[in-house]
């Protein structure tokens, strides 16, 4: 009688602890799964236009491909996938990857904030030639040899492979680039020498 009064009690502890840290983890935020996904870009839901813009024009460089692993195709099963790992750092790229992870998920790590160079490591897929993160599996957030897992959100897909996606709604709206930075990151002479 007190064998299994203990393992009851072993068994409730276990699952207090673990509903525990799951509710400790981070979590989604901002749900936009109600939208379909191309209603978000075309929206612009995840506020990105000024970020591919600005890298369309190379005002700024995209997050740097640490690794990739593309999965093999063969023609009776046919696969467009894999798996990437990105690294963001410096101001351009952090400040639009801190946006959008404080926008879109909560309980994210402190780290976020201070970290000189955060990495996400996601698996994706490819459909009419777009990449998509898959959205049966978490992205990884490496920050300091520390790892922490992200939920599925579309806004990730959008930061990590929604270049095209925003180009064409650039086109299809009408929408002006930015002015391309001078080539010697100074400012425009007035031509007197001032």
């Amino acid at each position: 009688m007190v064998h299994r009064r203990i393992e009851r009690l072993i068994v409730a502890c276990a699952l207090i602890s673990g509903t525990a840290i799951l509710a400790c983890g981070v979590g989604i935020q901002r749900d936009l799964s109600a939208i379909p996904p191309g209603q978000i870009g075309f929206d612009d839901l995840c506020g990105l236009q000024g970020y591919f813009d600005a890298l369309e024009v190379k005002a700024a460089k995209p997050p740097m491909l640490v690794s990739a692993v593309e999965l093999e195709n063969d023609a009776k099963h046919p696969v467009h996938g894999g798996k990437a790992l990105m690294a963001f750092s410096g101001d351009f790229q952090l400040k639009n990857l801190r946006r959008v992870l404080h926008e879109n998920w909560k309980r994210l790590p402190d780290e976020v904030t201070t970290a000189k160079k955060i990495e996400l490591e996601v698996s994706w897929t490819e459909k009419a030639g777009v990449r998509r993160v898959v959205t049966e599996r978490d992205a990884e957030m490496i920050i300091n040899r520390k790892l922490f897992y992200l939920p599925y959100h579309v806004c990730l897909s959008e930061l990590l492979y929604g270049e095209p996606l925003y180009r064409q709604r650039r086109e299809m709206l009408g929408l002006p680039l930015p002015p391309a930075p001078l080539p010697d990151g100074g400012a425009v002479s007035d031509g007197s020498g001032h």
